[in-house]
């Protein structure tokens, strides 16, 4: 059975205007062609779909049960067009993000939250990985963007620093040296440190530091992230020297946060694999990152407060 989109628009137009002149109107045609097309649009679907009584036309049920079928696939059609407009607008997409563990818990959840208040039927996929990984996950180019620690783009990317704020040290609840505002690090000589590993490149500076001044460390205990390094300081195994967005989190726990009088830049950055497109969303994506950025660095960026009190950002 062939059946004619003309046919199929006459139809509708009289099953609107119930009549063939309100056709004939609507479609810009004579009443003659489409009392012809309607006639010849029955005889290919091989029933009668309307009763003519007297001029006048009256649905019959199979025609009535033919429109409403008619109906629903010009309503799929419109919600095609909308499909449409809607991948035009990046609303279909997916961002796969790669993210260091911390970074996930501190900086992305405020950003993704903005981001769904404008996109709430996006798809976003988050996976957490710690270097070495997470870079080769980049250069891969097996992600729309990710976050990292320091400014160096990893092969096959570009980096935009986000946010660049000193480490701080952390202290037991109780410490001795929680009175002091901004701890000096020749105040630490001869505590217990809970470092990163030996490879990391912040312990590098941590290390030239202490090495420089001539201060000694009791005791070094070596673990493979900073969530590890706040709930060792916190349970009073030692102190420690970290990133502000750490610290922070397990502030509320009694964890003790002081400014450094020295100064360990801890920089984060975005990075975006050269050989995936970007698009619309992925940048709307990476302005609600920024934004979190700034909120967050800013607090980090006042001055010393005059009281014994940690960095809340």
């Amino acid at each position: 059975m062939k059946i004619s989109i003309r046919h199929v628009e006459i139809f509708k137009a009289v099953m609107a205007s119930g009549s063939i002149t309100g056709a004939a109107d609507a479609l810009g045609t004579s009443q003659p062609t489409v009392s012809r097309e309607l006639s010849s649009f029955e005889r290919s679907m091989g029933m009668q779909l309307f009763e003519r009584t007297k001029g006048r036309l009256k649905a019959t049920r199979q025609g009535v049960a033919l429109h409403n079928e008619i109906l629903k696939t010009y309503d799929g059609l419109s919600k095609i067009g909308l499909a449409a407009a809607e991948i035009k607008q990046g609303l279909y997409e997916k961002i796969t993000v790669v993210s260091l563990p911390i970074l996930s818990q501190t900086l992305l959840p405020d950003s993704i939250s903005k981001f769904l208040q404008h996109y709430p039927e996006l798809n976003i996929s988050l996976t957490t990985h710690d270097s070495p990984l997470l870079e080769e996950s980049l250069s891969l180019q097996s992600h729309d963007l990710g976050l990292i620690e320091g400014s160096r783009a990893p092969m096959g990317t570009t980096a935009e620093p986000l946010l660049r704020v000193d480490e701080v040290c952390i202290l037991p609840p109780h410490h001795p040296l929680c009175h002091q505002t901004v701890i000096d690090p020749a105040a630490l000589a001869n505590h217990t440190f809970v470092h990163l590993a030996p490879n990391d490149p912040y312990r590098h500076q941590l290390d030239d530091l202490f090495n420089t001044r001539g201060i000694n460390r009791r005791q070094i205990i070596e673990v493979d992230n900073s969530a590890t390094i706040c709930q060792m300081v916190l349970r009073g195994v030692g102190v420690s020297i970290i990133n502000p967005l750490a610290a922070n989190v397990y502030a509320s726990q009694g964890l003790q946060v002081r400014r450094l009088a020295a100064s360990i830049p801890f920089t984060v950055s975005i990075v975006r694999p050269i050989h995936r497109g970007s698009s619309h969303i992925i940048e709307s994506f990476i302005d609600c990152i920024r934004t979190t950025g700034q909120e967050l660095s800013l607090p980090m960026q006042a001055p010393p407060a005059t009281t014994s009190q940690s960095l809340r950002i």
